[in-house]
């Protein structure tokens, strides 16, 4: 009994783990699965998922709007559409796109005109691409 309850434990555990980012992974490695004329820039998908959550974090500890909330939409569009997502001209999720790049870009502004530092930001601007 001890063994089932230690394992669904365990499992639950790790769903809560990589729940966070695993949509965010799928999605990327989709993107890094174009060749490189078909895609803006190779990514570390592990690495760029955690700091999208981390700049979220850092952005809502400053008193900033939340991005998750146009990340997930952005996500859900190329989700939505992973087989448009080697096509350099597909439009289908610029808005989403629009939406996560504004949102950070308020947050980095925000740090610049601060004066401060934010590892994901340079003179007011997301290094953060979205895929």
């Amino acid at each position: 009994m001890r063994v089932v309850v230690w394992t669904a434990g365990l499992l639950a555990v790790m769903g809560l783990v990589t729940g966070c980012s695993s949509k965010c992974e799928a999605v990327c490695g989709e993107a890094n699965a174009c060749t490189v004329s078909e895609r803006a820039v190779d990514v570390d998908c592990p690495e760029y998922c955690a700091d999208v959550e981390k700049f979220n974090e850092r952005a809502v500890a400053a008193g900033q709007q939340s991005c998750d909330a146009s990340f997930q939409k952005h996500l859900d569009c190329w989700e939505s559409n992973s087989k448009s997502i080697c096509d350099a001209e597909f439009a289908g999720c610029a808005e989403a796109q629009t939406e996560f790049v504004d949102c950070m870009t308020a947050y980095c502004a925000a740090v610049f005109e601060a004066g401060k530092f934010d590892p994901n930001c340079l003179k007011g601007e997301p290094l953060l691409a979205p895929f």
